[in-house]
């Protein structure tokens, strides 16, 4: 689920009426008079690592009422609570909270496991003023940051204004959590309407539910006609460029994004997305330069280090991949976002760099496994290629051969137990594979890496020179001709549930095909299948409610606009063109 609000421009979510009135409305309508926060009612967690600041803080939220208060003065401890004692109603964290993690990282942890409902406050409270680090506080979106010293009276102030915030919207993010989408949506459109105070909000979930709903031509028009009477609104103006980048509009998504950038220039959300669109333009070098730039500015962010040392492993820059992987490792240990596969990319990473501080960093992932992955059938796989990459390093090869065993049987079993296996995994097992002249599980694993990645040519070239380093150009020649079979027998039967009638069966089975391989045949026989769909249902032949239709119409933009930039000379676009100007749709 999307995080519904960033805090990239907290004020807007705090302004006053006027200010908050929706597009095209006048905000002369009284509004409600702002909650006040229920101190006794509410349940409190309070992380500090500081025992003096703990003891103030409970002081301080006891005597304004509260009585549901448990005090946490660690990432390890504060989590464990987190999971173990239920939702609570506001979370007072302190940025600072160990060495090599901090609330920032609690709080991605707590949104990608979705720990605690949307409502729930979260307030980041620091000592530092640091750009840097009072700036990753503001970027992760708790509802307010404050910086100490703190007295009673702007901590009781600046929580009351975010729990009249958080309750004014908390039916349209209890819907959200509960994935009621189009209901989310209809609440979120009656109450920008009726709550002028707090119309932003509504307006923003609007926007955030339309995308989730696909209808991204229609998220486009929403956050168009709030910059019309908020032309600068840095929100706002990224979900217009998201709405176009979804419909694959990449240069029109890139010049809305770069003047964004230019008003907000370290509106970090913004450079991602700009990013994307170098990266779906085929452009890796512009791509990680400008992830090195955000990086610059916000090195803790794991998903952005991911990112870059991706961009780097597929640009043949080691250095910069190791970098990367080595800050996600330093600040993510323990961490969800860490990922099975981030684990043996950068151990492949660091077997071809060589030397003793390799081998140093490999025993710091074996030593991160053990601590926090000891027991996590994921992660067993990538335990078994850290331990294979520290004995290749250290040059035993007896140690390698039988830990090249182990990652065999722990392959074998994760296939049997169902245990996803990524990318990753599988590269750095085809590696492997070569390294020790296996064949069989050589040719093995880029069968089951081309078949997820035909079309992709960065991934594509990364096998390929994989299986020539054992020899096997061969062989990877005649698997990768087998997976384009492969797909092409999924495209037919894809159209022949089309033929058969099943037409919006078919068009989910195009639609992921087309989003896994990107290639443009599967693009135009999924817009094909659209145009059919509408023929029917104007002939009374298909029943399609009006979701479903916006959903469709928004992936025909997007599937045109796609082979457009890729082969804009195909006869077949410009046949498929006229047939859907000629459909009622």
């Amino acid at each position: 689920m999307s995080d519904l609000f960033r805090a990239d421009d907290l004020l807007n979510l705090m302004e006053g009426t006027n200010a908050d009135a929706p597009a095209g409305k006048s905000a002369d309508k009284p509004s409600a008079a702002a909650l006040p926060c229920p101190y006794e009612d509410l349940s409190y967690l309070l992380i500090e690592d500081s025992q003096a600041m703990r003891a103030w803080l409970r002081t301080t939220i006891a005597n304004a009422g509260g009585k549901k208060i448990d005090v946490a003065d660690s990432y390890n401890d504060a989590l464990y609570r987190i999971r173990t004692r239920g939702n609570y109603d506001v979370v007072l964290c302190d940025y600072i909270l160990s060495d090599t993690r901090d609330g920032q990282q609690l709080l991605e942890e707590v949104r990608r496991l979705k720990l605690l409902p949307q409502s729930t406050l979260w307030i980041m409270i620091t000592g530092e003023r640091k750009y840097e680090q009072v700036f990753s506080a503001v970027e992760l979106a708790p509802d307010d940051y404050l910086i100490k010293p703190i007295t009673p009276d702007l901590l009781h102030e600046r929580l009351g204004k975010a729990w009249d915030n958080r309750q004014a919207l908390k039916g349209a993010t209890d819907l959200f959590d509960a994935e009621r989408i189009e209901e989310a949506l209809e609440l979120c459109r009656v109450e920008s309407v009726l709550n002028p105070r707090h119309a932003m909000g509504f307006q923003r979930i609007a926007g955030e539910c339309m995308m989730l709903m696909e209808h991204f031509q229609e998220a486009y028009d929403h956050y168009e006609s709030i910059l019309q009477d908020k032309p600068k609104l840095p929100w706002a103006k990224l979900g217009k460029a998201k709405a176009f980048f979804h419909l694959d509009r990449y240069d029109e998504t890139a010049s809305i994004i770069e003047e964004l950038i230019h008003d907000n220039p370290d509106y970090l959300h913004a450079h991602d997305l700009l990013a994307k669109v170098h990266e779906h333009k085929g452009d890796l070098e512009a791509t990680k330069s400008l992830l090195k730039l955000v990086l610059q500015k916000n090195p803790k962010s794991l998903t952005r280090q991911r990112n870059i040392a991706r961009i780097a492993v597929a640009t043949d820059d080691m250095q910069t991949a190791i970098d990367a992987f080595a800050l996600m490792h330093q600040h993510g240990r323990g961490s969800s976002f860490v990922q099975p596969g981030d684990f043996c990319t950068y151990a492949s990473m660091l077997v071809k760099s060589g030397g003793r501080a390799a081998g140093e960093r490999l025993e710091a992932l074996n030593n991160s496994l053990r601590d926090f992955h000891k027991n996590d059938p994921a992660y067993k796989l990538s335990t078994k290629t850290v331990s294979y990459a520290s004995a290749v390093t250290a040059g035993k090869r007896d140690v390698a051969a039988d830990a090249y065993r182990q990652m065999k049987l722990a392959l074998e079993s994760a296939t049997v137990g169902g245990v996803e296996v990524d990318s990753e995994q599988s590269m750095f097992m085809l590696e492997a594979a070569v390294e020790m002249g296996d064949e069989e599980t050589a040719c093995k694993m880029a069968e089951v890496l081309f078949q997820d990645h035909i079309g992709n040519q960065s991934m594509e070239g990364r096998i390929s020179k994989m299986m020539s380093g054992g020899g096997w150009e061969a062989h990877a020649t005649r698997i990768a001709e087998e997976a384009t079979e492969h797909l092409k027998q999924l495209n037919v039967a894809a159209a022949n549930m089309a033929k058969h009638g099943q037409l919006l069966d078919a068009v989910e089975e195009f639609d992921r095909l087309a989003e896994a391989n990107k290639n443009v045949v599967v693009y135009l026989n999924a817009a094909t299948c659209i145009v059919k769909c509408f023929e029917d249902y104007a002939a009374g032949k298909l029943e399609i409610n009006s979701n479903t239709r916006k959903r469709l119409v928004n992936r025909m933009q997007g599937y045109l606009n796609f082979v457009s930039v890729r082969d804009a000379g195909n006869h077949r676009l410009e046949q498929i063109r006229k047939t859907w100007d000629a459909t009622s749709h």
